[in-house]
């Protein structure tokens, strides 16, 4: 084997690796739209159809508004303490 054909086939490897990179990354694309078309789905509120649903629905949302800022507030408190000083 010469010197000119172990560049053609190295030119000819690299070509096969571009082209192989090309279609994974069209396969990682269409990969994370479907995962952003599933999470799309699974975080939309579910739409009310009567004013006794959307009312449970404001509920929910008021209670797990109140949890998460209690959860704070906890967290906030326990946070301070471990870097707080007594003298």
């Amino acid at each position: 084997m010469n010197k000119a054909e172990s560049i053609a086939g190295q030119i000819d490897a690299l070509a096969a690796l571009r082209e192989e990179k090309a279609q994974v990354k069209l396969r990682i694309n269409a990969s994370s739209q479907r995962l952003g078309q599933i999470v799309q789905r699974i975080t939309d509120p579910i739409p009310s159809t009567t004013s006794v649903f959307s009312m449970g629905s404001l509920v929910s949302n008021g209670i797990a508004i109140y949890q998460g800022v209690r959860l704070g507030t906890r967290l906030l408190r326990s946070i301070t303490s471990i870097f707080r000083r007594k003298k």
